[in-house]
């Protein structure tokens, strides 16, 4: 699943689910209301029991329908689609029973479409149109004949008004389809936006607060550095028998200097972008992680056309990467990999572990705050990395199930005018 993006499908909420439920309680009880009435006063001659059976039948799946909601599941879209559908065909036999197309109510037929227009896929909308025109035309030939409703003496007049009324009807249907299904999705095409760019927003001053504390502390630990070093070369020139831990102590003394001198030129603007062939980022890397994780071997596979491709860069490209790898030697120190691909101007680089994986309550917010898998971690890894990455075009996707490791891809586009050679 990619990191940081919100997901594409769309899954109708509990809350329409409900208003769907409220829509038909209401047709319902106005339904019953008009066929007791009628009933009782004997105003109209309708075959009552089939009727009063379909109007009972909804009423009790409606109550199972309430019934449900009053259970935590989620609520998928296939279900939705199927209860606008159950509302299709309930209005169906109920139009057959009074009056088929010359009865006023089968206008309501446009009621689910709408419904479907601003909620499901354009597919389900489609469908639901298709099934109202064509019921809708069954019923000017196929129906119950109800009195009130006809037009006596006005033979060729009733058939030209009924007529008209189908062709509005589909004309309606049609338009519903086409322009409104567009508006719902232009609208949450916006929704996702917005919510995409306030993500953004809220970890891009994660990252600047991060950045400036980093360069703050970068600048202050470059005084306690120089003087350990001062010490150390005290301490070798008083005591020879510790030459040897005194050399190792300012190797590790020399390499904090570079770390913190390569820190603060990326949170300067004095750090510029290079074309650096994929072979010579990953011999980098190799020897980055020889001297940072000596105990963790990294299984690497570069094929050698990928490896004379070229990529543009600056250094938070090797830090992003280098923090992944952490990552996954964390989670899983027998066994982290690397892989390089070749893809269409882009090469895929792949970064697998067999630790724990990623927890479920964490997977969506990672790379978006902090988050981190690891006691006591602050998840900061995750997030700069991913960001130094996407500010570089590349694109970052996150694979794993807790207790199957975690597969990590990144997508990153090649220099222009790349040569194979």
């Amino acid at each position: 699943m990619p990191i940081g993006k919100l997901k594409q499908a769309i899954h109708p909420s509990r809350q329409n689910l409900f208003r769907l439920w409220l829509i038909r309680s209401i047709v319902i009880t106005a339904l019953l209301a008009v066929s007791s009435w009628l009933w009782l006063s004997g105003t109209a001659d309708l075959p009552w029991l089939p009727l009063f059976v379909t109007l009972s039948v909804m009423v009790l799946i409606n109550a199972l329908l309430l019934l449900r909601l009053r259970f935590d599941w989620p609520v998928t879209e296939n279900e939705f689609f199927a209860n606008l559908l159950l509302d299709v065909f309930f209005l169906t036999v109920v139009l057959y029973f009074t009056g088929g197309s010359t009865n006023p109510i089968v206008s309501y037929y446009l009621i689910p479409l709408i419904i479907s227009a601003a909620v499901l896929r354009p597919a389900h909308t489609w469908l639901i149109a298709f099934l109202s025109i064509a019921f809708y035309t069954a019923l000017l030939f196929y129906y119950r004949p109800l009195e009130m409703f006809t037009m006596s003496g006005h033979g060729a007049m009733s058939s030209a008004h009924f007529l008209g009324m189908w062709v509005n009807f589909g004309f309606s249907a049609l338009l519903i389809s086409w322009f409104v299904v567009r508006m719902a999705a232009t609208l949450r095409l916006q929704a996702r936006t917005i919510a995409s760019s306030r993500e953004d927003g809220l970890r891009n001053e994660q990252i600047i607060s991060v950045a400036s504390i980093a360069a703050g502390t970068a600048h202050e630990m470059r005084t306690p550095l120089a003087t350990m070093a001062v010490t150390v070369d005290e301490v070798g020139a008083e005591h020879p028998e510790l030459k040897d831990e005194m050399q190792v102590l300012e190797q590790q003394i020399e390499r904090c200097d570079a770390v913190l001198r390569e820190l603060v030129s990326t949170t300067t603007e004095d750090s510029r972008m290079t074309v650096t062939p994929i072979g010579t980022l990953m011999d980098s890397l190799l020897e980055k992680w020889s001297l940072a994780r000596p105990e963790t071997r990294l299984q690497h596979h570069l094929p050698e056309p990928v490896s004379r491709r070229c990529i543009r860069h600056d250094q938070s490209l090797q830090h992003a990467l280098m923090s992944f790898l952490n990552n996954a030697a964390d989670a899983s120190p027998d066994f982290v990999s690397i892989r390089f691909e070749d893809l269409p101007a882009a090469v895929l680089i792949t970064i697998e572990d067999r630790g724990p994986g990623i927890p479920e309550d964490i997977a969506e917010s990672l790379g978006k705050t902090y988050v981190s898998r690891k006691q006591g971690g602050l998840g900061l890894g995750v997030l700069l990395s991913q960001a130094s990455i996407e500010r570089l075009g590349g694109e970052v996707a996150l694979m794993g199930k807790p207790g199957s490791g975690t597969r990590l891809e990144i997508r990153f586009p090649l220099a222009e005018d790349t040569d194979d050679d």
